[in-house]
């Protein structure tokens, strides 16, 4: 199992606004509520010009993590973005393994030195 956080707080609304908008088309989404599901509500599905415009670079949920062989995740990348608008559930951008030397340089990502691996 292997699982390298990488410090995106470098960067700003704009930068996390156009990372989505572009890598949106090359994975997938999900949505998660925090704390236990409310009994019978599934988190609301957003679109994602919703999910853009409730992205925010100071939300203190947001993160990147590579993973591989990680219980219950498919092998990739995701960032987790907590949501302006909705402070209960989070978005989640999934993508392939292949994207993480295109991402990591575009963004200038390292990994997070306060998240021991």
């Amino acid at each position: 199992m292997l699982e390298r956080f990488y410090d995106i707080s470098h960067l700003s609304t704009r930068q996390l606004q156009e990372l989505y908008a572009t890598y949106i088309k090359k994975g997938w989404k999900d949505f998660d509520y925090y704390e236990l599901t409310p009994e019978g509500a599934p988190p609301p599905e957003l679109s994602d010009a919703e999910v853009i415009l409730n992205l925010n670079a100071g939300h203190p949920h947001n993160y990147c993590v590579f993973m591989i062989d990680c219980e219950d995740e498919k092998d990739g990348v995701m960032f987790g973005f907590g949501l302006v608008y909705h402070p209960d559930f989070a978005v989640y951008l999934h993508l392939p393994v292949s994207l993480l030397d295109e991402i990591t340089e575009e963004y200038s990502l390292v990994p997070d030195p306060s998240v021991a691996p």
